[in-house]
């Protein structure tokens, strides 16, 4: 199994900083179900989850899925002033059924003020890695010196982050459109921004590498078949999220099945559409798959259809 084979050569865990909209599709579970097995393997440790779509049950249908593997005290920021507030996700509310500590939005902090935290704390650099909307990462870097570190959010994240992950963007083509950089202005502002001032490496895993990646699917044990059940995806879903995580696990592209094209990336604000300029020297780079659909299908199943118990 490919955990076993990180294991032999990973001397300590990779710190991991999740970022999820966790409202409209499952392989957002998915994605964390796998970081979740990797942590319980000595892979990575998750510092803190930011959630940048917010609705009734977010919180409390995320904690439920970590404390199915012992791992409920994972901190949980929300991005408040992000969109879709109020709007009823379709595993949501089946999730949240499972919290058992009782804890609500409400008990939830900023989610950037949350990841300040857990940075300023840091010795050693962490991956951040963002499945959903990327209004919390502008609001990272966007953030002021304050009580837990007196740098900048762009200071404090060169400082204590090696590189940035996001599921976001199509590349295949000029003038890509996809969703999590496109929907809601909020959106579109904020994936201009992070391109234009991430003082970080950016690697881009865009729609075309996880579209026709089925993986997943109701009988997945545990928490993330019931939501792939409840998105109506009991046959499986393309796997945007869950290929982005397995590659922050992995912590090498090449290991992970990708080459990378390097170069700057750039969002316009107003559309959303995405465009890259190739640069050897480049920051930015987006992913592109070296192995047959089947290689990543064949790993992340091995990973989804894992016991809870190991």
């Amino acid at each position: 199994m490919l955990f076993e084979q990180l294991k032999q050569n990973r001397k300590k865990p990779i710190p991991i900083f999740f970022g999820t909209d966790w409202w409209s599709d499952c392989d957002d579970v998915a994605a964390l179900d796998i970081l979740l097995k990797a942590q319980c393997c000595g892979l990575v440790k998750i510092k803190a989850i930011g959630i940048n779509s917010v609705m009734r049950y977010s919180a409390p249908s995320l904690q439920a899925v970590c404390a199915q593997y012992g791992l409920g005290d994972i901190p949980i920021g929300l991005v408040t002033s992000a969109g879709r507030k109020g709007f009823l996700c379709m595993y949501q509310k089946k999730l949240a059924s499972f919290c058992q500590s009782g804890l609500t939005n409400a008990d939830c902090p900023e989610a950037f003020k949350l990841y300040r935290g857990a940075l300023a704390a840091l010795s050693e650099k962490a991956v951040i890695l963002d499945v959903g909307f990327p209004g919390l990462l502008m609001e990272l870097l966007q953030s002021p010196p304050d009580d837990v570190s007196d740098l900048s959010g762009i200071e404090l994240v060169k400082e204590k982050v090696s590189e940035i992950i996001v599921m976001g963007g199509r590349w295949d083509k000029p003038g890509g459109k996809e969703y999590n950089f496109s929907a809601y202005e909020v959106n579109r502002k904020a994936a201009a921004y992070l391109c234009a001032h991430c003082p970080v490496p950016l690697i881009f895993l865009g729609y075309e590498v996880g579209k026709d990646i089925i993986t997943g699917g109701k009988a997945v044990p545990g928490l993330t078949g019931k939501a792939y059940a409840a998105h109506f995806s009991s046959n499986g879903r393309p796997s945007w999220d869950p290929m982005a995580a397995l590659l922050a696990v992995t912590g090498n592209a090449a290991a992970a099945g990708y080459s990378l094209v390097r170069g700057k990336a750039a969002v316009d604000p107003a559309s959303g559409n995405n465009n890259f300029t190739p640069d050897e020297s480049g920051s930015h780079a987006f992913l592109v798959k070296t192995m047959g659909d089947d290689f990543y299908k064949k790993r992340i199943d091995e990973i989804l259809y894992l016991p809870l118990e190991e």
